[in-house]
């Protein structure tokens, strides 16, 4: 795959130090000792930032990050070649882990939640944001906001990097979506459950697309796990059929959706074949262990069996 041409500015705000835990066999209420322990980074922005570098693009990773596992993070960072600008906190930066069992489909995560940012940590972040080369730029903006953030955090950045030409892609449930809307993002990519967390009055995932893109979105995509995704703008829709596989461990193929269609994007690929990638990099994070990797060669062959259905939902 060829170096991007556009940059790509990951916005994720609640990284962490990402530990993988494998057991022979797990019970809850004993004691388990793990066979294998690896050690990463993770989040929702981070697994974005770390596939586009794995499809050779060159993403800068936005954060926050505090004590020894702060800088623990900045170094496996380093290590994987993932360039980032965090803001340093006085809160240590959070550990989540992953138990797997062998032979058991099903993956536990102990997630912590994320340290709290002050206002005045928030607005260095503003200052940060608006100090780079927007023009042009895709940004993903990716999770949950960390404590002390306001809900308004994704809306002013997208204002911001709308106002300086940039394509933004919010990858975020909730009231700090809504408030995005305001703003017309270019993309809203969200997943099935938390669509319908939004709102109780839509009849399917299109009433939901659809009432998003009446809010401000310019299109919308709904991923459904192994079922096909929807795609709805103001001038079509149709459905993005995922690649059967044998899944390992699905958690973090949304972020690796999001990576596919940012990196695509960065090319002045349209957003058909920006979806098409999108995909292919979802199904290639579940066929590992470790989420938020996947592997060229997997991607690669996995595109050429994502199918687009053309007709239109209902």
């Amino acid at each position: 795959m060829n170096t991007v041409s556009k940059p790509v500015i990951c916005c994720g705000f609640t990284p962490c130090i990402q530990r993988m835990l494998e057991f022979e066999s797990f019970t809850v209420g004993e004691v388990n000792r793990a066979a294998q322990v690896t050690v990463g980074t993770g989040g929702k922005g981070t697994n974005t930032a770390r596939i586009i570098r794995t499809l050779s693009g060159n993403p800068l990773l936005l954060g926050f990050s505090g004590g020894e596992n702060g800088l623990r993070l900045e170094n496996l960072l380093k290590e994987e070649g993932v360039d980032f600008r965090f803001v340093r906190g006085d809160d240590e930066t959070r550990t989540c882990q992953t138990l797997i069992e062998n032979g058991n489909p099903h993956v536990t995560e102990l997630v912590e939640e994320a340290p709290p940012v002050s206002s005045n940590d928030w607005k260095k972040m503003v200052e940060l944001f608006q100090s780079l080369e927007l023009s042009g730029a895709i940004i993903p903006m990716s999770g949950k906001l960390p404590p002390g953030a306001p809900d308004s955090a994704y809306a002013e950045l997208t204002r911001i990097a709308q106002d300086a030409g940039a394509i933004v892609i919010v990858d975020a449930p909730g009231e700090p979506l809504f408030q995005c809307l305001e703003f017309s993002p270019a993309l809203v990519k969200i997943n099935e459950a938390e669509l319908r967390g939004l709102s109780n009055d839509w009849k399917n995932p299109a009433d939901g697309c659809r009432q998003l893109i009446e809010n401000g979105a310019l299109a919308v995509f709904v991923t459904r796990g192994a079922q096909p995704a929807i795609y709805v703008d103001k001038d079509e829709s149709f459905e993005v059929v995922p690649p059967k596989i044998a899944a390992v461990n699905a958690v973090g193929s949304g972020d690796a959706v999001t990576a596919g269609i940012a990196y695509e994007l960065s090319r002045g690929q349209e957003m058909r074949e920006a979806l098409i990638t999108g995909m292919a990099c979802g199904a290639a994070n579940a066929l590992n262990r470790i989420s938020g990797l996947v592997r060229v060669e997997d991607v690669e062959r996995l595109r050429s069996e994502v199918q687009i259905a053309n007709h239109g939902i209902h």
